[in-house]
């Protein structure tokens, strides 16, 4: 079976040490870490226009169980983790669903991409 996968850009998010942080303490019920990532669900019209603005994605209680030097500059990693996050476009609440995520994450620039994969 062939699954496409989607990746979404993430514009802004956690520092290196957070990251590092939220990783140590994944699995501890007395330590809460939160980490946020920005990530980009769509764009309010296309890019080129100069009023256009992103469309943030609702994610709520990310826990990282993993991290990964990505290069050897020491800033660039492969996350992965758990989330909720609601992944359709909306103007109601927010349906959050269960999913793993890997992501491409640069915590210089603070930018990257993710993707999400539904756990059933």
């Amino acid at each position: 079976m062939d699954t496409k996968v989607i990746y979404y850009d993430i514009i802004g998010g956690p520092s290196k040490d957070l990251l590092f942080d939220a990783c140590k303490y994944a699995y501890n019920k007395s330590a809460k870490i939160t980490v946020d990532f920005t990530v980009v669900i769509g764009y309010s019209s296309t890019k080129d226009d100069p009023k256009c603005a992103y469309l943030p994605m609702s994610i709520t209680d990310v826990k990282v169980n993993a991290l990964e030097h990505e290069d050897a500059s020491g800033d660039k990693f492969m996350v992965r983790g758990f989330c909720k996050a609601d992944l359709t476009i909306h103007n109601g609440d927010a349906d959050y669903k269960p999913y793993k995520f890997r992501s491409y994450y640069d915590t210089k620039s603070r930018i990257g991409c993710i993707t999400f994969v539904e756990i059933q």
